[in-house]
Order: C-alpha cells, then sequence, then structure tokens
C-alpha cells in the first residue's frame, strides 16, 4: 500500500469537514445573528427561540468539526514537529471551547427575552444592560477571541505546511498570509478599534482564510491530497 492510498480516508475526511464546518458556522450565523442583532431582539428572541436553538446546533457542528480537523491531522503533522502538531491541536480545541461557550452567551438571551416580555415596561432599562453584557460576551467568545486562536492554529499549520511541502507551496504561502491579516485583525477588534467580525467593516480581512478553507484546501484534498512522501522522507 502506498503512502498517499495510506492517507486517503484521512484527506478526504479533512476536506469534507472543513466544508461541514463552514457551513455549520454560516447557517448558525445567519440564523442567530439577525435576530439578536435587531434593534428589538428583547421582544425578538423569545419567540423566535427555535431559530436561535438551531443557529446553535449549526454553531455546534462547527464546533465539534475543527476539533476532529485537528485530531485527524495530528498523525500526519507530528511526522514533522510533534510540538508543533500538539500546537495545532491545542489552538483548534482552545478555538471550539471558545464558541461554545459564547453559543452558551446566546442561548442565555432566550430566558432573559422572555422574563423581558412578562415584565412588560417594568425595570426595561435593566433588561437592556443584561442584554448588553450577554451580546458583548457572545461577541468576544463567539468571534473575537476564537479568531485569534483561529488565526494562531493557522499560522502553525501553514508553516508545517511550507516546511514540508505537503501541499503546493503557492498553498500554505496563501493560507500563512491570510492567517497573518486575520490574527492581528482579531487582536485589534478586541480592544473595539476594528470589527473582523462577518458584516463589520474589517471583515474583508477574514476573506482570503476563508478561501482558503471553504475552497483551496477541500478541492486540493479531493483532487491530489497531500504529498506525504515528502514529510515520510525526513
Amino acid at each position: 500500500m502506498t503512502s498517499h492510498t495510506s492517507y486517503r480516508k484521512t484527506e478526504i475526511w479533512l476536506a469534507l469537514l472543513w466544508i461541514i464546518t463552514a457551513v455549520g458556522a454560516i447557517g448558525g450565523a445567519a440564523l442567530i445573528n439577525p435576530i439578536i442583532n435587531a434593534s428589538d431582539y428583547l421582544t425578538m428572541v423569545f419567540p423566535k427561540n427555535m431559530t436561535i436553538t438551531s443557529g446553535m446546533f449549526g454553531w455546534m457542528i462547527n464546533d465539534i468539526g475543527i476539533v476532529f480537523i485537528g485530531l485527524l491531522i495530528y498523525p500526519i503533522l507530528k511526522k514533522h514537529s510533534e510540538s508543533m502538531a500538539l500546537g495545532y491541536v491545542s489552538m483548534r480545541m482552545f478555538e471550539s471551547l471558545l464558541m461554545i461557550v459564547g453559543v452558551f452567551f446566546a442561548m442565555l438571551l432566550i430566558p432573559l427575552s422572555r422574563e423581558f416580555i412578562q415584565a412588560g415596561a417594568a425595570d426595561a432599562a435593566q433588561f437592556q444592560v443584561i442584554g448588553s453584557i450577554l451580546k458583548q460576551a457572545e461577541n468576544w467568545f463567539l468571534n473575537l477571541l476564537q479568531l485569534v486562536f483561529l488565526g494562531i492554529g493557522g499560522l502553525i499549520l501553514n508553516v508545517i505546511f511550507y516546511k514540508t511541502k505537503l501541499v503546493p507551496r503557492a498553498i500554505s504561502i496563501f493560507g500563512f498570509i491570510g492567517y497573518a491579516l486575520l490574527l492581528p485583525a482579531a487582536v485589534i477588534g478586541l480592544f473595539g478599534l476594528l470589527d473582523p467580525t462577518p458584516g463589520g467593516p474589517g471583515s474583508i480581512l477574514a476573506v482570503p482564510v476563508a478561501i482558503w478553507e471553504i475552497i483551496i484546501m477541500p478541492i486540493w484534498l479531493f483532487a491530489k491530497g497531500f504529498n506525504t512522501e515528502a514529510i515520510l522522507t525526513k
């Protein structure tokens, strides 16, 4: 059995997971964001709790899938550097955990909205304060903080790809540049100076990473797969 054949299932699964996780995240955001970002979100969230719950499941597909990406690719990466391979898996796990916490904060808006509707005009200001805190926490964990770990993990992955030539260097260079743009954008976003999240003015900085993860890597893995000979001869 050739090395390429032995890794073929892994390559197919990685390609599928990169697509599935993207669909989960995009779908989850599309369902949740229009509701919780509306000006009257406190009156909308509870009546549309099924939509938000559906969005949560989309995000959970993403959150679980990215961990499996890290675990599946770890045996291949560790042939070059076990420490860097562990670093990549760790970043994916931290990223997943942060997004799970972010979704949890979004889900807390459901009972808050229910209480707001039942209370009527009473204590409206208090509900607005709590809602603003939950929304800010959701944005930090589900968007900004997770992008930091996504950026670090992506840089580690593409450094390994470049050194080992597991994929053509043009692909690893494109990926490295994409994550190198995303990481500082996410850090700056934490200080409120830039919004790199979908729909924000800085979201264009996330486009290269989206192209790399949703289009370039899946297509290459489906069509060609890894150049495993390059890493196995190290």
